[in-house]
């Protein structure tokens, strides 16, 4: 999700506390000045009616350097103002112990209550696998992301499923394990991988762009769940052609039906915009996994979305 040393793990120590602790602890925040925060990179974490600044944050006090994990931002900083590497902002600086407390309450909400939001910074050249499962990245989304989306899948019903971007098929050979009955189909750009997925016995898998899906799929019957797994993200495609694929997806998406958008990655998307689209947002986040220490991967944003 993000790049660079993060500050101190905010989850170490915490300090559990509750809903009226937690708002009241915000309220003697908001009452602070502003500082001018600095760092190599931000993120937004949203919670709770709340918006706090992420990150290597730092900030003079009296004429020392501090280092902090959280700051108290309002809507006033915008995404593309803390993009990049080295930005600068102004916020409420939390204090370490309430960087812990802060972390552990937020933590403990649910997805739907939490997202966090990365500003574009890496903008390395798109990933190019040949074939997905002998990647370095497979085992990441073996171990961790496909678990997710598989647990998420196993609380709805369907009978039409769609992956865009379905790399070999080890997501859709293990989806319909669990759910034999249904349709499943899977688009990919590269030769090799829609040769693996069919390797595993799927016989709707096409070599093609997910910019067209609603051109291939325009006579069929709507899809109930379409996944984009990885694609819709950075290092992966650019943030028109995401916009692109998504916007001709959701043509082909019953009334009601469910978009799973995740990744290694972050998303180019944010629930905001997803709203704009025609979607209830249903989960946005895992807030247990936010906080957790940047050089190692936790998969933290998982977006959930229904179509209106």
């Amino acid at each position: 999700m993000s790049s660079g040393k993060s500050a101190p793990e905010p989850s170490a120590n915490r300090r559990e506390i509750d809903g009226e602790t937690f708002q009241a602890m915000i309220m003697k925040i908001r009452r602070r000045p502003r500082q001018q925060i600095s760092g190599h990179w931000f993120n937004i974490v949203e919670a709770a009616g709340h918006r706090f600044l992420q990150g290597p944050l730092n900030t003079d006090v009296r004429g020392q350097r501090r280092n902090g994990g959280l700051a108290y931002i309002t809507r006033l900083v915008r995404t593309e103002d803390i993009a990049g590497f080295w930005p600068e902002t102004t916020g409420r600086l939390l204090a370490p112990e309430e960087c812990h407390a802060a972390a552990a309450f937020i933590s403990s909400l649910d997805g739907r209550d939490v997202e966090l939001i990365v500003p574009l910074r890496n903008r390395a050249l798109p990933v190019r696998w040949e074939r997905f499962e002998d990647s370095r990245e497979y085992p990441l989304y073996a171990a961790h992301i496909h678990p997710r989306i598989l647990s998420a899948l196993s609380e709805i019903t369907f009978q039409r499923l769609l992956d865009v971007g379905c790399g070999s098929g080890n997501l859709l050979a293990a989806i319909r394990r669990d759910n034999p009955h249904a349709y499943y189909a899977g688009f990919d750009i590269g030769p090799d991988n829609v040769e693996a997925a069919k390797e595993k016995g799927l016989e709707n898998i096409r070599e093609e762009k997910g910019e067209n899906v609603a051109t291939v799929y325009a006579m069929a019957p709507p899809f109930d769940v379409i996944i984009f797994c990885g694609i819709l993200n950075r290092q992966i495609m650019d943030g028109d052609s995401a916009r692109t694929i998504l916007k001709k997806s959701l043509t082909r998406l019953a009334k009601g039906g469910l978009v799973i958008i995740t990744g290694y990655s972050s998303c180019h998307f944010c629930a905001r915009e997803l709203k704009k689209k025609g979607l209830t947002v249903l989960n946005k986040s895992i807030p247990e996994n936010i906080f957790r220490d940047y050089d190692e991967f936790y998969l933290r944003q998982f977006y959930v979305a229904r179509k209106d």
